[in-house]
């Protein structure tokens, strides 16, 4: 995820403690079991910069565990400000990629969260760590990975704006913060095999977990709603290109050409959308109940991604029962099943006629997309929830804390 320029003066986190009555008061739709005595469970200290999925996973973690308290890695407003003015660029997009991936941003976060953590006045067996944007030295200290910046240079290289030494000291940076862990879990098998082929870190300290939905508790659909919409593909990304945004233009001219009355509502992409017929560029979108309108008024959803690490809208889209037309592009295919829970495109030149065809074959036969959508909201309901990631975190986690009497 990338912080802009244009987001450049937003106000920081304070550092914080643990809510933890404001966290019990939320709802969950996914119990986990409890440890029987609270005092043997890992007492743990969440660390991080600030993501969509922190406040959710955060509540994951302490029905599972003690969290003491959570310290947050941002950097200031005035340090935004020098990490802005070393990385600035006449083009926006080089600007942003490069504040992102600053050494400098690396090194004040690294700082920040040293101070923080030294803060801490009160005991814990695990320090854990949501992204490696920042680094710890605290032996205790656990890594939760969507990419790594191997795979992302790779496979989408405006995600790599570094080059020469800066990339070097990025790459060594990465590799030292990997290895010192005493553990890393990743979302996905494919930033499981980079950590352990590209980076050399041993297998048996790497764990894949993937990630969860962010609900509070899972959506009722109305399906009724649905079916008295017109015959409608929905795109939700930011970053349009990168999200196969194009492409899905081009393939939904085809699709118009056998069903004349489609839609396509393209959500969250401040990408300029050219005039085409049938296209509603909606712009962003406030608020829990406005998004599910918008899914239930849907028919498919459509991520043709080039390359897209986890992406959780696709967990969404499937708890509202849609079926999914997407890329095998890194942690894609643990999410959707190919002919199961949705169907997968190629990413090379046949794509545009690929996700055309698919497209108009799911909003001509309702009752095939409807099999496919049931099908992903049972997975998501079995696999997706925050709490099935701390199930399989548990094992690690809970072997951290000593033998406590």
């Amino acid at each position: 995820m990338s912080a802009g320029p244009g987001t450049l003066l937003s106000p920081i986190r304070p550092v914080r403690p643990f809510d933890r009555d404001t966290m019990a008061a939320m709802p969950v739709a996914h119990h986990p079991s409890v440890p029987a005595s609270r005092e043997t469970a890992p007492r743990i200290v969440l660390a991080d910069r600030g993501d969509a999925l922190v406040s959710h996973l955060s509540r994951a973690m302490h029905e599972r565990f003690r969290v003491v308290a959570q310290i947050d890695a941002e950097i200031t407003q005035a340090e935004r400000l020098l990490v802005a003015a070393t990385t600035f660029r006449p083009r926006r997009r080089a600007w942003i990629e490069l504040f992102h991936k600053s050494n400098l941003a690396v090194s004040l976060r690294s700082r920040r969260a040293a101070q923080t953590l030294g803060d801490v006045d009160v005991p814990f067996d695990v320090v854990f760590q949501t992204h490696a944007l920042f680094e710890l030295t605290d032996p205790r200290a656990v890594l939760y990975i969507d990419c790594t910046h191997r795979q992302s240079a790779d496979q989408w290289p405006d995600w790599n704006p570094l080059r020469g030494a800066a990339l070097e000291r990025w790459f060594l940076r990465e590799r030292r913060q990997y290895h010192s862990a005493a553990h890393l879990f990743a979302f996905s098998e494919e930033t499981r095999d980079s950590l352990v082929d590209y980076y050399q870190v041993p297998a048996d300290r790497v764990t894949v977990v993937g990630a969860g939905c962010n609900f509070g508790t899972m959506p009722e659909v109305d399906l009724e709603r649905r079916r008295a919409a017109p015959p409608t593909v929905l795109f939700i990304g930011n970053d349009f290109e990168r999200k196969g945004g194009l492409q899905l233009l081009k393939a939904f001219r085809l699709v118009r050409e056998q069903v004349p009355t489609a839609r396509l509502l393209i959500v969250g992409t401040p990408h300029p959308i050219p005039p085409q017929d049938g296209v509603e560029a909606i712009g962003r979108v406030d608020g829990r109940d406005a998004m599910s309108r918008l899914y239930e008024e849907a028919s498919v959803f459509c991520l043709p991604s080039f390359f897209d690490p986890f992406p959780l809208v696709l967990m969404e889209a499937m708890a509202h029962r849609l079926p999914c037309v997407v890329t095998s592009t890194c942690g894609v295919p643990e999410i959707v099943v190919d002919g199961e829970t949705g169907v997968m495109v190629p990413r090379d030149d046949a794509m545009v006629p690929s996700v055309a065809a698919t497209l108009t074959e799911l909003l001509l036969d309702p009752a095939r997309a409807a099999q496919l959508g049931d099908a992903g909201r049972q997975r998501v309901e079995e696999r997706f929830l925050w709490s099935h990631v701390i199930d399989r975190m548990t094992p690690v986690l809970a072997a951290m804390a000593p033998q406590r009497r």
